[in-house]
């Protein structure tokens, strides 16, 4: 019998369905069962939490969360940060300059909110996932003039970049790199998200285990993709998405359904609640 205490949920192309804002109902009866058989609900996504409000509400049972990458992880039952990795201000200030004078689309998590532009507005909400997140883009984030001036003195936690041409990747990641302080990684189609050195998943989560006193036998977590790859690699029960990327296949100990068929309820279902 297997002692799952944590349950680590990836958002886009895994707990989510492909409009990357509703969780399948299969997915939302296995956790709220799996909560009350003592388990504790993460999500582990490279959103910032203003963006995740709604799918909280959705799942009903969410106790942490672990957001932009890794970068924090919130107590949701108790309202507080228990674990910052916030980017250098320097790095970040140079960073969204390069990305304004470019006019690439970009949004930045900062302290659970998110951060556009105001005059990027359209451009960046353009670049949305689906027509649902869209709305979300627009109902939820902050839309300062100045964005490196709204940002100053504060928790920067991550800068999404929705689409970065094949011809400026390089430039890009040349940029990144003489900053000497930031991290890459990418989740989806020609994105890429830059944070901390060391931010992960996996780390991140690594200390809420340590606050909670777990070990990765304890944890289960789900990932499709190549921002999960640390956290699939740590949990004891680790599960990639058929959809997912053979990187995440890779990592993981386990594969479980598709995301549009409640891949994520289809496991808990298997492997801890015993159904």
């Amino acid at each position: 019998m297997n002692d799952i205490r944590l349950i680590c949920l990836d958002m886009d192309g895994t707990l989510l369905d492909d409009d990357h804002a509703t969780v399948p109902p299969r997915n939302v009866a296995a956790l709220r069962a799996a909560s009350e058989q003592g388990a504790a609900v993460a999500i582990a996504s490279g959103r910032a939490w203003s963006l995740l409000r709604a799918v909280d509400a959705q799942i009903g049972v969410t106790r942490y969360a672990v957001l932009s990458n890794g970068a924090a992880v919130l107590d949701v039952a108790a309202g507080e940060w228990i674990y910052r990795r916030p980017m250098d201000q320097a790095a970040r200030r140079t960073i969204i300059t390069l990305l304004l004078d470019w006019g690439l689309p970009f949004e930045v998590y900062c302290e659970g909110e998110n951060y556009i532009q105001s005059d990027r507005v359209e451009q960046v909400v353009s670049w949305a996932l689906s027509p649902e997140f869209a709305q979300v883009l627009r109902t939820v984030s902050q839309f300062p003039d100045d964005l490196n001036a709204a940002l100053d003195g504060k928790a920067v936690e991550k800068i999404h970049i929705f689409h970065v041409p094949p011809q400026k990747r390089q430039e890009l990641l040349d940029a990144v790199a003489a900053c000497g302080c930031l991290d890459v990684t990418s989740s989806f189609g020609e994105n890429m998200e830059l944070t901390a050195t060391g931010v992960n998943k996996g780390s991140a989560v690594q200390a809420l285990c340590a606050k909670l006193g777990l070990g990765p036998e304890q944890v289960m977590a789900f990932g499709d993709a190549g921002n999960d790859l640390e956290l699939l690699r740590w949990a004891g029960w680790s599960f990639a998405m058929d959809n997912g990327s053979d990187e995440a296949k890779a990592a993981a100990r386990y594969t479980t359904g598709t995301n549009r068929e409640g891949g994520v309820g289809m496991a808990v279902e298997q492997y801890l609640l015993n159904t």
